[in-house]
């Protein structure tokens, strides 16, 4: 079926569009690590209940080799990689720390490379190509709310080790589906390694005790649903599906725009003016999505 995962790498970022503003919300009211412990644990059940309701067929190809890899990529994406960014997001705001996040899809292809041996063709390349600089050119513009220069440096640390950690841990669970395993069966055993990850991550920085931030903001904790729902699940999923019907780099690429995405929710929500520039940007990173929708049909 054509356009099946470049089809879903676009709506997995529409998706995490919406879940950014959502994060970005409950972490400012109650602290990254207690919102990357409950959305990872939240998902994680939800998506076993899926998983053993829909008879997806998990004990004949989830192979101890390839639930190690799916563990791993969960453990550098889920919990090492968000935990970098929705620091930066706290620290820096969803447009700057977007901004990094756009080095994920070149990451990606070129660790796909040695891992999948995978080959990127000039149409593919440039697809990619306009699709980045788009990003860059609407989150560059300068923002109305200045950022300190100690938390701009912190920030723009965390969100590179954010899109190294997706980049990896992307290319890792393509390994690991090894075109076996279903999407959602992979999501599940990736969340599920990110669940006992976080736990140990907050028990060696003693952060435990700030899940109690959670239990007394109502606000939050529908944030937290939300978020949970659009991104880790939802999101997370498909993004699994990308990958497997079409190339590391390609499928990074298409869930890219997030920050051209968050454009109309932040007009929708917080009634915030869309320059002229955003608009431009927007343009030019959607017409790299065309060219790497149509090099999907001519190939």
């Amino acid at each position: 079926m054509p356009f099946v995962g470049e089809a879903a790498a676009v709506t997995t970022a529409l998706l995490w569009a919406g879940g950014s503003l959502l994060f970005t919300g409950a972490g400012r009211r109650i602290g990254t690590f207690p919102l990357n412990l409950a959305r990872i644990n939240l998902a994680f059940l939800v998506l076993a209940v899926l998983v053993l309701a829909s008879g997806t067929p998990w004990r004949e190809v989830l192979t101890p080799g390839r639930a190690g890899l799916l563990a791993l990529s969960g453990i550098l994406g889920l919990v090492l990689g968000d935990w970098a960014l929705f620091t930066a997001y706290v620290r820096i705001g969803p447009r700057i720390a977007s901004l990094l996040m756009s080095l994920s899809p070149p990451l990606a292809a070129l660790v796909a490379v040695p891992l999948l041996g995978e080959r990127l063709g000039a149409v593919a390349f440039l697809g990619m190509a306009l699709t980045v600089a788009g990003i860059m050119w609407v989150v560059l513009e300068r923002s109305p709310t200045p950022v300190p220069r100690g938390h701009r440096m912190l920030g723009v640390s965390l969100a590179f080790l954010g899109a190294s950690g997706q980049a990896v841990g992307l290319v890792l669970s393509k390994v690991g589906m090894d075109g076996e395993v279903p999407p959602l069966t992979a999501t599940a055993v990736r969340m599920g390694a990110a669940a006992v990850g976080v736990w140990v991550l907050g028990g060696l920085t003693g952060r435990l005790h700030q899940t109690k931030r959670l239990l007394h903001d109502p606000v939050a904790r529908r944030f937290v649903l939300g978020a949970t729902v659009v991104g880790p699940v939802l999101g997370v999923w498909l993004s699994l599906v990308a990958v497997r019907y079409t190339e590391a780099g390609v499928a990074a690429t298409l869930m890219a725009p997030v920050p051209v995405f968050i454009l109309p929710f932040v007009r929708i929500f917080h009634g915030e003016r869309i320059s002229p520039r955003a608009v431009i940007g927007a343009v030019v990173a959607v017409t790299g999505v065309a060219v790497l929708l149509l090099r999907g049909a001519s190939g």
